[in-house]
Formats: structure tokens, sequence, C-alpha cells
């Protein structure tokens, strides 16, 4: 008892392993590759449980948290760069929509609490539509889109069209 002759065989085998090599390349290029950011000491803000007397974080001239508002009509990524003496090694980014955080700009935070940034730390955003907009790059400290909030001891980047 043949179920296949020799003449549908070929054909058959033939759509089978198109099909199976279509399929690995679309999941190849389907997929999306999410990660978490390493935990960074020097740029988060945190308590030190390590005695009593620590409660109160020590500010250092120009270290504060970073707040970011998108003005613009285009979706973009904000990514921080620390200056290359810190030991965070792996920039850090952040997706906003066209008028998200607005005028006063939203804090940014990774998962463990709010991101700081020093002088010298490099902060660019570019438009993800498709449109090449470009802002930076921006050093914290030396660029004038950048200002300082002294009272607030933090960095406002806000995105203007």
């Amino acid at each position: 008892m043949q179920f296949i002759n020799s003449k549908q065989a070929y054909p058959l085998i033939l759509g089978i392993a198109l099909s199976a090599l279509a399929i690995g390349v679309w999941q190849k290029f389907t997929q999306t590759e999410r990660y978490l950011p390493q935990p960074i000491t020097p740029v988060v803000i945190g308590q030190s449980t390590s005695s009593p007397n620590t409660n109160k974080q020590v500010a250092i001239a120009g270290q504060g948290t970073l707040r970011v508002g998108n003005l613009t009509e285009h979706p973009i990524r904000i990514v921080v760069q620390a200056r290359v003496n810190s030991s965070q090694t792996e920039p850090v980014n952040w997706d906003f929509a066209p008028g998200e955080g607005g005028t006063q700009g939203l804090q940014l935070s990774l998962p463990q609490d709010r991101v700081r940034v020093n002088k010298g730390d490099i902060i660019f955003a570019f438009a993800t539509d498709g449109s090449r907009a470009y802002w930076g790059p921006n050093v914290v400290g030396e660029s004038g889109s950048i200002a300082w909030q002294g009272d607030r001891r933090e960095w406002s980047f806000i995105l203007k069209p």
C-alpha cells in the first residue's frame, strides 16, 4: 500500500522545507528583545541603610534628577550616557509620545528609583518616526538646552519643535 508516489514526494518535501524556512525567518525578524538595565549605583537615588547617620544623601554640586518633556509632534527616544569616568557603562533610554511631559516634563526613573545625572553626562534625543529629527548631543552643565533647577536639585530638558 503506497500513499504517495515519487512524483508527488519532491514537491511535498520542498513545500515543507520552504515553510519551515519561512517560519524561522519570520520568527527571527519579529522577535523583540527587551532587557532591563543593570542597577546603576551612582545614577540611582537610594537611602543607605548602613548607618543611621546617612539618612540624608549628600548632594554633589550639579548632580540631580532629570526631568524631560517633549513639546514636538514626533515620538522621541531620550538616551542618557554617563561620562567616561563613571561606573555606568551602558546608556539608558526612554521613549516619549508627542507632547508627553509638556512644559513641566516628567522625572525619569529606572525600576529601582529616580535617575541622577551629573555635569558632563551626555543626553541626546532622536525621533523614532523616521523623520530624522535629532537633538544633541547635549552635555549636562554645558549645553544651554539642559537647564539647572537649583531649588528642586534637578536638570530640565524640554524638547521644543
